[in-house]
């Protein structure tokens, strides 16, 4: 049995907060939770206050849910569960999470870009728990809140770390990084997905560039060969300090280059070099841009001093983070169907790297909501999704949203195209429209809700994983 995360005193001095009530005793911490409905025993419970939620309305749940105390700033009396008060919330949780960072005794990665660094930090810490102890950010939390969950519950004796950081404003990342000082730094690439709060894309891209302020002397930054803004990534990171920069990438100069993707009905094949060495491997994700990502993973495996060949066999059993293009066949309304899920969220970038992923398969059926945080390009952005739709050729399309709904006006006549208020009249079409032999496609942001209909058709999809629908024109997946 692991030893408790945090004891009273240790919270307390991280912290610089005091007992409610010195009468009650103070379990051990494991774990740190913000939501009193994920509350189990021997969680730190944090009253975190803002939006249309104040965590001081439901201490006395986490008390019941078995939470070990609170970290608040307004105590309540009467209440069966010891109190730490601090005069802010999420500056306390910010003051654990550097403290928790402070006495981790193995090695930090640091994760951005406008796309991919979710799946690339799970794959690193899928990767990395074969040779070692592993934390990792869960879900998403790459902002100034779960950037400090993920610090504080990270155990001082374990190997290795991996930190997603993500950003809206400028500065966000700065804050971000030096709280969690990453001695490796990966930056997947910058694309348009930010266009809301961002006047340009240079912009975006001096934003990314912050990660590098935090990044430990002498350290290592993992870069994208490919993206445009290359130059002034290395540049930041030798400024910074950096001891080494790491290529990857669709280029022949990179030091982990791409050479080729396989597709087959389990995921694909991965041609790459190494400095210059050939090297085969498999993934259980389809698509150039996964394999691209590994290549930056694999990176990051040569920086930490581990065995790339022997990572790479772990790759094969890295699972598909869930909406983010697993494949799933069963039947469904008498129908045999393959679902793909890539509805966790929707960027161009993504939405062209999804498609390129099907060139192979194409779908049948598209379920697509628009992408948000476009700002004053949504319009453009959304027009320039037509002409790769237009190339799958799907027999019909089912629209979310009113960016979504204008730009498929303009499919092919021969696609229908289908314009949903909600959801639940997306889920109507797709269910009347469905035929036996279907790939069926879903994709959207994470706001537009494109995931409830993903779980409206699982629930009535018998998954049989023996049913594989042939892949069309299966074979390769040339990267030029």
């Amino acid at each position: 049995m692991r030893a408790p995360l945090w004891s009273c005193d240790d919270v307390l001095t991280a912290c610089g907060g005091t007992i409610f009530d010195p009468t009650l005793t103070f379990k051990p911490i494991q774990d740190i939770k913000i939501d009193s409905r994920s509350c189990i025993s021997g969680d730190l419970f944090v009253a975190l206050a803002g939006g249309q939620q104040d965590g001081h309305h439901f201490l006395d749940k986490a008390a019941k849910a078995g939470a070990a105390a609170c970290l608040v700033n307004r105590p309540q009396n009467n209440l069966a569960i010891s109190q730490i008060v601090v005069s802010d919330t999420l500056m306390g949780l910010t003051s654990l999470g550097v403290a928790g960072r402070n006495r981790f005794g193995g090695k930090m990665v640091g994760i951005t870009g406008s796309v991919g660094k979710t799946g690339s930090k799970d794959m690193l810490a899928h990767v990395l728990s074969k040779f070692g102890h592993t934390h990792a950010s869960k879900l998403s939390y790459n902002n100034h809140i779960g950037v400090p969950i993920t610090l504080s519950t990270l155990p001082a004796d374990y190997k290795f770390a991996v930190q997603e950081m993500g950003m809206n404003s400028t500065g966000e990342i700065a804050t971000l990084t030096a709280m969690a000082r990453p001695d490796i730094v990966m930056i997947t690439r910058v694309a348009n997905t930010h266009s809301s709060f961002f006047e340009s894309m240079d912009d975006i891209a001096a934003a990314k560039a912050e990660i590098f302020q935090g990044l430990c002397k002498g350290g290592t930054a993992v870069l994208n060969l490919n993206d445009h803004y290359f130059p002034l990534f290395a540049k930041a990171a030798k400024k910074s300090g950096a001891g080494r920069i790491i290529t990857f990438g669709q280029h022949d100069e990179a030091e982990f280059s791409l050479m080729e993707t396989l597709q087959h009905g389990t995921g694909m094949t991965v041609l790459a070099k190494i400095f210059g060495q050939k090297l085969r491997f498999e993934m259980k994700m389809r698509g150039a841009h996964w394999a691209q990502n590994a290549l930056g993973v694999l990176a990051c495996v040569e920086a930490l001093g581990l065995g790339v060949a022997e990572a790479a066999t772990y790759l094969t059993t890295c699972p598909t983070p869930k909406g983010r293009g697993d494949h799933m066949s069963g039947s469904y309304q008498d129908c045999v169907i393959t679902l793909i899920d890539d509805s966790y969220n929707a960027s161009p970038a993504s939405m062209t790297a999804a498609f390129a992923s099907m060139g192979a398969h194409p779908p049948n059926i598209m379920i697509l909501s628009e992408m948000l945080e476009l700002g004053s390009a949504s319009a453009f952005e959304h027009d320039a999704l037509i002409p790769q739709i237009n190339k799958l050729s799907p027999r019909l399309v089912i629209g979310l949203g009113h960016a979504m709904h204008e730009a498929i006006q303009k499919l092919d006549n021969k696609i229908i195209a289908l314009k949903a208020i909600d959801t639940q009249v997306a889920l109507t079409a797709f269910k009347a429209g469905v035929e036996d032999g279907d790939v069926v496609f879903i994709k959207g942001s994470l706001g537009s809700k494109a995931w409830k209909i993903r779980d409206a058709v699982l629930a009535d999809l018998t998954i049989n994983h023996s049913v594989k629908r042939p892949l069309k024109n299966e074979g390769n997946n040339h990267v030029t």
